[in-house]
């Protein structure tokens, strides 16, 4: 669920979406682009929230966010209702640009579409996988949140409950029927992809694991999104809490973007 729905990018960002593929939308910190961060959304998110992450991260980061179809500047289109297509749109997304050292960074059902990509990234050779930062999601071994179950016959009241309980919607849009009516049957679309996804059992990702965490997230806690098993990801792993609940990296960015930095300088050291 989006923490901001509305896109209000500046024209310049825009340019940038048109001029490449739709799925993508790209941002840099400052000199030639040495490593990639690949920013996932949660279940109704659209890219434009990460723009302004750039200016907070290393020189030489390319952050680069997703944007699915019926999203953000792609509202309108139909959204994808299975794991497998999103995947291939991204990677047809990312065969497009050179390749860099790659940390993918996945919110809530980000994470999810996160280690999925990052395991078919693998199988396909190219864009290295240095790191998978997972945000307010429960690891791949703790039973799914049962908001995932039904998708695509989750009743409007329900899906609206779910806004309410995870503080995803200011109160104007909350109230706001023709918002509603575009943004719930996206919502509903992103939950059906959860609900029909099976995570693959495969070897462990050589790479590192970052675990970030909202102190008072209403819908994960430690016990859901820290008990990742060496099976899924092999390597160094850390767990950061921040204050905040389930939106913390847009409730207090600061100090998300500060440990977010220090965690890229350790994943990517060569870039």
């Amino acid at each position: 669920m989006s923490g901001s729905s509305i896109p209000s990018s500046a024209r310049d960002d825009q340019r940038r979406a048109a001029a490449g593929s739709p799925w993508l939308r790209t941002w840099h910190s400052g000199g030639p682009a040495r490593r990639r961060l690949l920013c996932l959304p949660p279940a109704g998110g659209a890219a434009h929230v990460y723009g302004r992450w750039a200016a907070r991260l290393p020189a030489g980061t390319e952050v680069v966010a997703v944007e699915l179809p019926g999203h953000g500047t792609r509202v309108g289109e139909r959204p994808l209702t299975r794991m497998a297509d999103v995947v291939t749109g991204i990677e047809t997304a990312l065969d497009g640009l050179p390749e860099l050292p790659l940390a993918i960074f996945g919110h809530s059902m980000g994470a999810v579409i996160g280690l999925e990509l990052a395991r078919s990234l693998r199988h396909r050779g190219g864009h290295p996988v240095h790191a998978v930062i997972t945000a307010a999601s429960p690891a791949p071994s703790t039973p799914p949140p049962d908001r995932w179950a039904k998708g695509a016959d989750t009743p409007d009241g329900e899906l609206l409950a779910l806004l309410d309980h995870s503080g995803s919607l200011p109160d104007q849009l909350r109230e706001h029927t023709e918002f509603l009516d575009l943004y719930l049957p996206v919502l509903r679309a992103d939950l059906e992809i959860l609900s029909g996804h099976r995570a693959r059992r495969e070897e462990p990702l050589p790479c590192a694991l970052r675990v970030y965490l909202g102190a008072d997230d209403p819908l994960v806690t430690e016990a859901d999104a820290w008990p990742w098993s060496p099976r899924d990801i092999a390597g160094d792993r850390r767990l950061r809490v921040f204050p905040g609940g389930h939106f913390f990296l847009h409730e207090h960015p600061g100090p998300v973007l500060d440990g977010l930095a220090r965690d890229l300088a350790l994943v990517t050291p060569g870039a």
